[in-house]
């Protein structure tokens, strides 16, 4: 960050001051609202991946929060680096779990794939596919961050500590070499392509195909519900204008379709409710991670690091846990 001047390196480390802290209150106040209720909530797999979700997005939000403090004291071109190697080691460590975040975000979006497409109970997706889904996360959202360690590649990394090459002019953000050897984090451009931003574009894919099939799968249900009250209508309207002497005890009732109709209805738009919700948890997903995946790529390319972007970066970057809040609080749906 040579280039950039003192103002906007100083905003650059304050911006996760405050997007860090906002993070963490937000994922501590869905972890309060989950454990102050537990004996109901926690019996439902929703409230359990939420949990997953805000205890990781705490964590990475205390560690992004302090924004250049752990790097190392005396680095050239960051403003308020007063850390040292082992603690911009243990924040970069912390940083790479936030991949645990696209992670329970994919078995979120799976999770309300097998209640409204293939219209499966909670208890039966607590039975059979839960584990799995936490069993996922442990192993690659904790598995790539220990990988890290004995690679050294966790360095600074401009508005935080976390994979980079260390001298930063050892190797570019694209990989090239530069005029000196790399101390720690050698081809540290592809470790974080192998082990972040290359598995987070293929959930990112995956979420984006699951909400298409989630709202293909609600559309269905709609037209048929359509259908369903037309069918009603019509057969009321054919009661209506027949002679009462015409009609027998064999004859069966217009209003027998009711029930079904009336269950249809409620399962629809329980369906509904949770495409939406699922679709702002997205929102949130994306909003998180697309100014992040968009400034890395970019360095990648150029080899060079935008400060619009770098800015971006670090003002949503740490928000996810905030802005879950916000949707969990506003989307809550009653089983």
């Amino acid at each position: 960050m040579g280039h950039l001047t003192l103002t906007q390196k100083k905003a650059l480390a304050i911006i996760p001051h405050v997007t860090g802290p906002l993070s963490l209150i937000g994922s501590c106040s869905i972890l309060y609202d989950i454990l102050s209720d537990r004996k109901k909530k926690l019996k439902r797999p929703y409230y359990r991946i939420l949990l997953g979700i805000s205890i990781t997005d705490a964590i990475v939000s205390v560690w992004l929060g302090l924004s250049t403090w752990p790097i190392p004291r005396g680095t050239e071109g960051v403003y308020g680096a007063i850390g040292t190697t082992a603690s911009c080691t243990a924040q970069g460590f912390f940083v790479q779990l936030s991949v645990f975040g696209p992670i329970y975000n994919l078995n979120l979006s799976v999770y309300y794939l097998l209640l409204v497409k293939y219209q499966l109970t909670e208890e039966y997706i607590a039975k059979r596919y839960e584990k799995y889904m936490h069993a996922v996360a442990l192993f690659f959202g904790l598995g790539f961050a220990i990988l890290g360690l004995p690679l050294t590649i966790y360095n600074n990394a401009n508005v935080w500590c976390w994979i980079a090459a260390h001298p930063s002019t050892c190797e570019d953000n694209s990989g090239r070499d530069g005029d000196i050897p790399c101390e720690r984090g050698k081809n540290a451009w592809l470790y974080r392509w192998l082990i972040f931003y290359g598995p987070i574009l293929l959930m990112i894919v995956a979420v984006t195909g699951i909400m298409i099939m989630l709202t293909r799968t609600v559309r269905v249900e709609e037209k048929r519900i359509i259908e369903m009250q037309t069918e009603i209508r019509s057969q009321l309207s054919s009661i209506e204008h027949t002679p009462p002497t015409d009609v027998t005890e064999d004859q069966p009732h217009w209003g027998s379709p009711a029930p079904t109709a009336l269950w249809q209805t409620h399962r629809y738009e329980r369906s509904r409710q949770m495409l939406y919700q699922a679709v702002f948890y997205l929102g949130v997903f994306y909003l998180t991670w697309l100014f992040v995946t968009i400034n890395r790529m970019y360095q990648l390319v150029t080899g060079d690091s935008s400060y619009p972007l770098l800015v971006l970066h670090s003002m949503f970057g740490p928000l996810q846990g905030f802005l879950n809040f916000i949707v969990y609080r506003h989307g809550q749906i009653t089983a």
